[in-house]
C-alpha cells in the first residue's frame, strides 16, 4: 500500500513501519483521555523498509512506545514484513474463535450475559479450529521458507512459539494461554441484538472486515503462489464469507480475484496494488 502511494505522489523519503502485535492490551476508561493498560509484551517484533532505518526509528518512536514508559518490550528488527504477515496472531485467533463460538453455539444466546467471553472461556472447539489454521499457516511458512532460502524468519512463528517469545510465558496449549491471560480476560465476544431479542455474533465487526480480507485471504494467496493445500483456512473463509455475503473464494476454493480486488479497499491482497508474483512480496 505504501509502495503504490510512493508512486502515485512521487515520494522518495519515506520509512514504512509494521508491528506484528500491539505493544500493549488497552481498555478506555474514559473516551478520548484516559485508558487502562493491562500489560505489555517483553519482546515487540518490527519491519522496516528501509530496513537499515530500524535503528533511528527505534530511538526516535519505538522505544517510547514500551521501553521507556514500562520498563519492557524492547522492540527486535524482523527481516521482512512478510514475517509478520504469516505469524499467527490476531488476525487467525479472532476469525477462528468466532468459527468455534459459531460451530459450538450457533452465534445466537438468549441473553448478553450468557455470550461467553472471548478469551478466558476459550474452549476445545475454538482450540481445535485455531490449532488446524497454525498447521495450515505452518505449511504456507515451510514453503516460504523453502522459496527465500537466503532469509532468516526468525520472528515468522507459530502461535505457541510467538506468544512464548512475546510474553517470556510457558503455557502448555493454545487453551490455557487464552484461559489465564491477565491481559485478555475482560475482553467480550462481539455481538448485536436481534431483532427478537437475543445476541448475535457481529459480522459486521473488524473480525470480520478486517482480519479475512486483509489477513487470511493473504495466507491463502501465498499458498496459491507456492501450491500449498489449505483445507482449514478454505472452511473458514467460506463459513465467514457465507455469513457476510461476500464470494472472497470460488467453489473450487481458489481465490476470486475479480471480486477481491474489484476496488482499492475490498481486500488487502498483494495484486491489488500492482505485486502480482510472490518474489515481490518481501520489501
Amino acid at each position: 500500500m505504501v509502495h503504490e502511494m510512493e508512486r502515485e505522489h512521487s515520494l522518495s523519503n519515506v520509512v514504512c513501519f509494521a508491528m506484528g502485535l500491539i505493544p500493549w492490551i488497552c481498555r478506555t476508561t474514559n473516551y478520548g483521555s484516559r485508558v487502562r493498560n493491562y500489560g505489555g509484551k517483553q519482546i515487540n517484533i518490527c519491519a522496516v523498509t528501509p530496513s537499515q532505518k530500524f535503528d533511528k526509528l527505534n530511538k526516535i518512536l519505538l522505544e517510547d512506545l514500551s521501553w521507556n514508559p514500562m520498563g519492557m518490550g524492547k522492540f527486535v528488527q524482523a527481516c521482512s514484513f512478510l514475517s509478520l504477515t504469516l505469524s499467527v496472531d490476531n488476525q487467525i485467533i479472532h476469525p477462528s474463535r468466532c468459527f468455534g463460538l459459531w460451530k459450538k453455539y450457533g452465534g445466537k444466546w438468549v441473553s448478553a450475559d450468557q455470550v461467553p467471553y472471548f478469551y478466558r472461556e476459550f474452549d476445545d472447539t475454538s482450540t481445535e479450529i485455531l490449532t488446524n489454521i497454525d498447521n495450515d499457516y505452518s505449511a504456507v511458512r515451510a514453503a516460504v521458507r523453502k522459496y527465500f532460502p537466503d532469509r532468516p524468519f526468525t520472528y515468522m512463528l507459530s502461535y505457541l512459539d510467538l506468544e512464548r517469545l512475546t510474553h517470556e510465558s510457558k503455557h502448555p496449549s493454545i487453551k490455557s494461554s487464552f484461559r489465564n491471560s491477565s491481559q485478555l480476560g475482560l475482553v467480550k465476544t462481539p455481538t448485536i441484538e436481534a431483532e427478537d431479542g437475543t445476541r448475535v455474533l457481529d459480522t459486521q465487526c473488524r473480525f470480520f472486515t478486517d482480519d479475512i480480507p486483509y489477513g487470511l485471504l493473504l495466507a491463502k494467496w501465498v499458498a496459491e503462489q507456492l501450491e500449498v493445500n489449505t483445507p482449514h483456512l478454505n472452511e473458514v473463509i467460506m463459513w465467514a464469507q457465507k455469513l457476510r455475503g461476500e464470494h472472497w473464494l470460488n467453489d473450487d476454493y481458489t481465490i476470486d480475484m475479480k471480486f477481491c480486488t474489484k476496488h482499492k479497499h475490498h481486500s488487502g491482497l498483494p495484486p491489488t496494488y500492482g505485486i502480482n508474483k510472490v518474489d515481490e512480496i518481501l520489501d
